[in-house]
């Protein structure tokens, strides 16, 4: 699933086998000099965005993108319905996303984000719409997380020397992904998920 971060003796496993694989094909410059000999920063600043794309398109990726696409139009659709029967009208857009002790943050205008606080404090549906929006952040995270883990996994197999190298390299790209928190956009007649290590998905 593209949910399940690899760790441990798993992700040891796959980087090996990536591994393998990248030395099966890998790949030259024009000068014949092998892409595996150029340096960590050239890497991340020439290969990492190439690589987010690739893990972007993959098939899971897709599938769990769509799921997550649906799921923030669904919401959003519910969120501009009970807000409309509770009298709440909002100026502009707003965000949700979690802070750093992930917890729900509002985003938008003083006067609309006093308005959804209002609404978020009175609502007392099951689950209510703090948990619904508190969940599709948490899924919006880790699937952009589950991203740039695939991408980190690809550069460090393709060029690294060694399984050593490539558990270090791994380790390195690892530490410079973004740490950026989703954000879910609502407006009167949009809504958007966005997150690291994909482009946003619009409903």
């Amino acid at each position: 699933m593209i949910y399940n971060n690899l760790s441990g003796n798993s992700l040891i496993s796959y980087l090996q086998n990536q591994l393998a694989t990248a030395n099966g094909a890998q790949d030259t410059n024009s000068a014949g000099t092998a892409v595996k000999n150029l340096p960590v920063n050239a890497i991340t600043t020439a290969a990492s965005k190439a690589a987010l794309l690739t893990a972007g398109k993959s098939h899971q990726v897709t599938v769990a993108s769509a799921a997550l696409n649906q799921q923030q139009s669904t919401l959003a659709g519910d969120l501009r319905s009970a807000m409309q029967k509770s009298g709440v009208q909002l100026d502009s857009a707003v965000t949700f996303s979690l802070d750093s002790k992930g917890k729900l943050a509002v985003g938008g205008s003083d006067a609309d984000r006093a308005k959804v606080a209002a609404f978020l404090a009175a609502d007392t549906s099951k689950p209510n719409f703090s948990s619904k929006l508190t969940t599709l952040s948490q899924k919006a995270d880790t699937l952009s997380a589950s991203i740039q883990q695939r991408a980190a996994i690809s550069q460090a197999a393709r060029y690294a020397s060694s399984p050593t190298g490539v558990m270090s390299l791994y380790a390195t790209l690892s530490s410079r992904q973004e740490s950026t928190p989703s954000v879910f956009s609502v407006s009167a007649a949009s809504s958007a998920v966005s997150y690291p290590g994909m482009l946003a998905a619009q409903a």
